[in-house]
């Protein structure tokens, strides 16, 4: 019989009242079981780049085994939003732009700009990070008051080379202000619509970029990426620091 993921027998051992319940009769068993546990084996295996598949092997006199899965946050990904260029028009003559930020099953949004389409929303927005392999995807809509908010535009971001950086064995410290760890050029795999620099400043890595939104006539969208640790976070390594496990590093031009 299977319970709480554990293989028990049918047998009533450790039963000291004949008239003692089943049920009550199986936690005891349990009870002695764990008891008799003489080695605890913790095999953290990685199944993906975020999810832990860790085995916990219990081997006693029923060698009992039994699966979890967590799932680890490695970091909280800070967008700032700076503002919009040229958006589309929707509403006659402008239009009231916002954009939603998304990631994996997470949504977040700057507020709404009234009738410009160079808005200025200087926000930062907060996304917790738990598979790197996940896209940041940014749309931008016009707000509708009597009907569905039309769409401006859509981009997307790979955050991978953001997060190497922070993996480079270097002392970060040492570095001048200003100084770029990495330039990453526009292309068909990407929404860049200018050469993009992951630099250090003011002791953090930050990247600069400027998107050119798809799907739309015109538009960009003007923001910067930060890393942040947060609460319950695996964390990425940085500064020479020994590399975690999250990823395979390579090393970066």
């Amino acid at each position: 019989m299977k319970k709480e993921g554990y293989v028990m027998c049918e047998k009533c051992e450790g039963r000291k009242n004949p008239k003692e319940s089943k049920g009550a009769a199986m936690k005891s068993v349990i009870r002695k079981q764990r008891m008799d546990l003489s080695i605890l084996f913790l095999e953290v295996l990685i199944e993906s780049t975020s999810i832990f598949l860790v085995k916990l092997s219990y081997l006693s006199s029923n060698n009992v085994q039994f699966y979890k899965l967590y799932q680890i946050q490695l970091g909280v990904m800070r967008v700032h939003v700076k503002r919009g260029i040229n958006l589309a028009i929707r509403d006659s003559t402008t239009s009231d732009p916002y954009v939603v930020v998304t990631l994996a099953n997470q949504k977040v949004k700057t507020r709404v700009i009234n009738s410009n389409c160079n808005p200025v929303w200087d926000e930062q927005l907060a996304l917790t990070i738990k598979d790197v392999t996940d896209p940041i995807r940014m749309t931008v809509y016009d707000k509708d008051r009597f009907s569905g908010d039309d769409k401006m535009g859509d981009a997307e971001i790979d955050m991978r080379p953001f997060l190497e950086a922070h993996q480079m064995e270097l002392d970060f410290q040492k570095l001048p202000n200003g100084c770029a760890i990495k330039r990453i050029r526009p292309g068909r795999t990407n929404c860049l619509a200018e050469e993009s620099s992951i630099t250090w400043s003011n002791g953090k890595i930050i990247q600069d970029m400027i998107l050119r939104l798809r799907n739309v006539e015109c538009g960009e969208l003007e923001i910067m990426l930060e890393l942040a640790d947060g609460p319950g976070c695996k964390g990425l390594g940085r500064e020479g620091s020994k590399k975690t496990s999250w990823m395979q590093t390579k090393q970066l031009d």
